[in-house]
């Protein structure tokens, strides 16, 4: 019980540590957005107008889902929060274990995974290749899938609540960080 500590271990670890700000999160996640867009979009527009290969959608999802459980996993990072320099650590402030991240990213994956399997649908129907332009697509997949506004509502809402819970506490986390037990901190060196 009577741990000493040397004059190398700080008495307070997190008093040294700079929590990341709202701006810079919300940096690093729409540059991530902006890279999966790049890389699944056209695709995605060409698999529509022209291909109409169904399992290159569960491709493109694939990619789409787990590039942030990914690289927050292996790297401590996606190339976002890289940019930012930032990274996810534990609840020990140590690297995130793979627990920490898929409780930290269950909160959006699982309603994106729904949100591409009702998407699927579309895919596999015989209506899927009459579609000829990308527009009619998204059309005919929220007419094939009205819970699809019940799960966006629902996304919203945990936007919402993860924002109001980051704005309330002096560590900076989100809902979800605080349920997976994680923290986004700001690095000098985010590789």
């Amino acid at each position: 019980m009577n741990e000493t500590l040397t004059e190398e271990e700080p008495l307070f670890p997190e008093a040294e540590i700079k929590f990341a700000t709202f701006w810079s999160r919300f940096g690093a996640f729409f540059l991530d957005g902006i890279i999966i867009l790049v890389i699944t979009l056209p695709i995605t527009i060409l698999n529509v107008m022209t291909w109409k290969i169904p399992y290159l959608f569960v491709l493109t999802s694939l990619i789409a889902i787990a590039y942030k459980p990914f690289m927050e996993y292996r790297f401590g990072a996606t190339v976002g929060k890289m940019a930012a320099r930032l990274r996810v650590v534990g609840h020990s402030f140590g690297k995130v274990t793979l627990k920490e991240e898929l409780s930290r990213v269950s909160f959006y994956l699982i309603p994106q995974i729904l949100q591409q399997t009702l998407t699927f649908t579309v895919y596999i129907s015989n209506s899927f290749y009459s579609i000829n332009d990308y527009t009619a697509f998204n059309n005919r997949v929220v007419y094939a899938n009205p819970s699809l506004r019940w799960l966006n509502g629902i996304v919203i809402i945990l936007l919402i609540a993860d924002t109001i819970c980051f704005f309330s506490n002096y560590q900076r986390r989100a809902l979800h960080d605080v349920y997976a037990g994680t923290y986004v901190i700001e690095v000098d060196n985010p590789i």
